[in-house]
């Protein structure tokens, strides 16, 4: 297993591991499961085959999944705890606070890979154009 793929698999356990307790609480308790967290588990099995198929596209697809999560369009817990910050009048959007602790997890171990996918769809793009004129 390369090294990208092991820095991508730990938030990837993460998630799986959270999603596993959400749904097990949901399904042995009187919680009430609501669409993000039915969004939360479909969107999760489709990343996990992405996983198997591109390591790059399930790169960009995490992003994309902890970023849902953090501002509030799936969950990942049973519970669903929004916090905001705000300085004065001027508030920060609705935010899951584990999720965002996930996301900057997922950004500190995933900085390189996603620099580098930026640079060769830079180069790509460049290449293009240059072979129009």
């Amino acid at each position: 297993m390369t090294k990208e793929k092991k820095r991508l698999l730990i938030p990837i356990i993460i998630v799986g591991l959270l999603l596993v307790y959400c749904w097990t609480t949901i399904l042995t308790t009187e919680v009430l499961a609501t669409w993000r967290h039915y969004l939360g588990l479909v969107l999760f099995i489709g990343l996990g085959l992405l996983f198997l198929k591109s390591v790059t596209k399930a790169t960009i697809a995490t992003g994309i999944y902890l970023l849902l999560a953090t501002f509030n369009a799936l969950a990942l817990t049973s519970e669903i705890t929004t916090s905001w910050f705000g300085i004065g009048p001027i508030e920060t959007p609705p935010v899951q606070l584990l999720s965002l602790g996930l996301c900057v997890l997922y950004f500190v171990l995933n900085m390189d890979p996603l620099i580098n996918i930026y640079l060769n769809y830079k180069e790509a793009k460049q290449v293009k154009n240059q072979n129009r004129n």
